[in-house]
């Protein structure tokens, strides 16, 4: 019986073996393109537009087929030739050029290779592509978008509803308590509307802190939350808003709305916010969580996420995110330090940056964004001038996952 250590080797050892096996391939299959496109150069078909018209390929489909010979890693030749179909239309179109028969053999044989590869080894295409995208770095992040979009598609379709734009807001301010910082969070959802007649627009929320008891959740006139009423931002949200209805248990906050627009269209808006008086320590004591932070949950799909967290300049000086992503659809929401919870993390080619104070605030999709944070701030009396800002902004970011920008607190002074 395999140990636990004898087992990684084998896996390893085979990981390594099909990685040689697809490199051998991509290599057979390069050398066979640049034998024919060396043939149709010496025929008078340079240029991509002519070998696209000589071999009656899309021009996608041609950009891939000469890129894929400009690399000398056969990997990064599999991520970016055109798939098996493509490369069969590719030697028709030769074969009718009357490229050598010699060379149509030897382009032949190396599809074959690829295909034998696919499906005895591999399973199908995307299967292929999954296992390069780790192994070539630079295809990763097409790969990633890819299947992020095919996923927002599915799963708005299986839903009934989505949203243009999710962005979620979240400003931290010293409090007129010791030791805590107040915060807002501002859960923008732009453009949403239903496509199909039964869809319902269902979000939840819920705050990242271990103790929900040791800070009170206002609305931004400093009254307790009845109902959604109480924290529409409503110079902000579109008239076509249906009915709204707010579910609290606890720490989690649902909305439902009914009746958005159906179809084609710019959708409604529908703007939140939240005041969470204390939420966040300023640092941490014995036995304290290291960690703390702001979060997104993707509900509804979206095509793109904003999350933005701004610090006031008293707030954890010299402190900047940690980006953590997790799979919330078994286990639900996760506090960023739960042990358990890091195998849900997904690793994701995702980053954090830094925004410039002013024009930074703002998003083009967005177009009263900045107006949004002013707005806010100027209700509670802050100055947007003394905040500074990190930002997190995906494309197609994957539904049912918590999108965490997560702060390590800094310990106590001793005198504290």
């Amino acid at each position: 019986m395999l140990n636990v250590g004898q087992s990684q080797d084998y896996d390893r050892a085979t990981d390594n073996q099909l990685q040689q096996q697809v490199a051998l391939a991509g290599e057979r299959l390069r050398s066979a393109i640049i034998a024919l496109l060396d043939e149709l150069a010496h025929a008078g078909a340079r240029e991509q537009k002519a070998i696209r018209e000589v071999l009656d390929l899309s021009q996608s489909a041609t950009s891939r087929l000469v890129s894929c010979v400009r690399v000398t890693d056969p990997l990064a030749t599999l991520a970016r030739v055109p798939g098996p179909e493509g490369l069969r239309k590719m030697l028709r179109g030769a074969a009718r050029a009357g490229v050598r028969q010699e060379c149509l053999e030897q382009v032949d044989g190396a599809i074959r290779c690829v295909e034998r590869l696919i499906d005895e080894d591999v399973g199908d295409r995307d299967a292929l592509d999954s296992l390069l995208c780790d192994w070539v770095h630079e295809s990763r992040a097409g790969f990633e978008l890819r299947h992020k979009c095919a996923a927002f598609k599915a799963m708005s379709a299986l839903r009934g509803v989505q949203a243009r734009i999710l962005a979620s807001c979240w400003l931290i301010h010293p409090s007129d308590q010791s030791g805590v910082y107040d915060t807002v969070e501002i859960a923008g959802l732009f453009g949403c509307r239903r496509i199909r007649p039964s869809g319902v627009l269902n979000t939840m929320t819920k705050h990242l802190s271990p103790e929900p008891h040791r800070f009170s959740v206002l609305s931004l006139a400093g009254q307790p939350v009845e109902s959604v009423q109480d924290i529409l931002v409503h110079d902000f949200c579109s008239r076509e808003l249906g009915a709204i209805e707010t579910r609290r248990q606890g720490t989690l906050t649902q909305t439902l709305v009914r009746g958005l627009p159906l179809g084609k269209g710019p959708g409604a808006d529908f703007v939140t916010a939240l005041f969470f008086r204390g939420l966040h320590r300023a640092a941490r004591g014995p036995g304290d969580a290291v960690t703390t932070g702001v979060a997104a949950s993707i509900e509804p799909p979206c095509a793109d996420l904003v999350l933005d967290v701004f610090l006031h300049d008293d707030v954890w000086p010299g402190l900047r995110p940690e980006l953590r992503i997790f799979d919330t659809v078994v286990r639900g929401l996760a506090h960023p330090e739960d042990p358990l919870r890091q195998a849900d993390r997904l690793d994701m080619l995702e980053s954090v940056v830094s925004l410039q104070r002013g024009a930074s605030f703002r998003v083009a999709e967005i177009p009263r964004y900045a107006e949004l944070i002013d707005y806010v701030c100027g209700r509670l009396n802050w100055s947007p001038a003394e905040l500074r800002g990190y930002r997190c902004k995906i494309r197609y970011p994957v539904y049912g996952a918590m999108v965490c920008l997560a702060f390590p607190l800094p310990l106590k002074a001793a005198t504290d």
